[in-house]
């Protein structure tokens, strides 16, 4: 059986026996990369939307403050 894949592989593939599971594990580290990468940006782009409306309410806050005290 091992020896069908190897000859399967080899001749049929022009490739070597072992290059098979590497190839396989590549496309899988390619893809992982991907979708983090991807989702990466989108809790990204949701915590900058929250910093802002955070920074927004500190800024309505402090500003009412500052003309009361004032």
């Amino acid at each position: 059986m091992w020896m069908d894949l190897y000859r399967f592989t080899h001749d049929s593939l022009g490739m070597h026996f072992w290059e098979v599971p590497a190839l396989i594990m590549g496309v899988v580290t390619l893809v992982e990369l991907i979708v983090h990468s991807r989702k990466q940006k989108k809790r990204e782009e949701k915590f900058e939307e929250e910093r802002e409306e955070k920074l927004e309410t500190l800024r309505q806050t402090a500003g009412g403050d500052t003309t009361a005290s004032v």
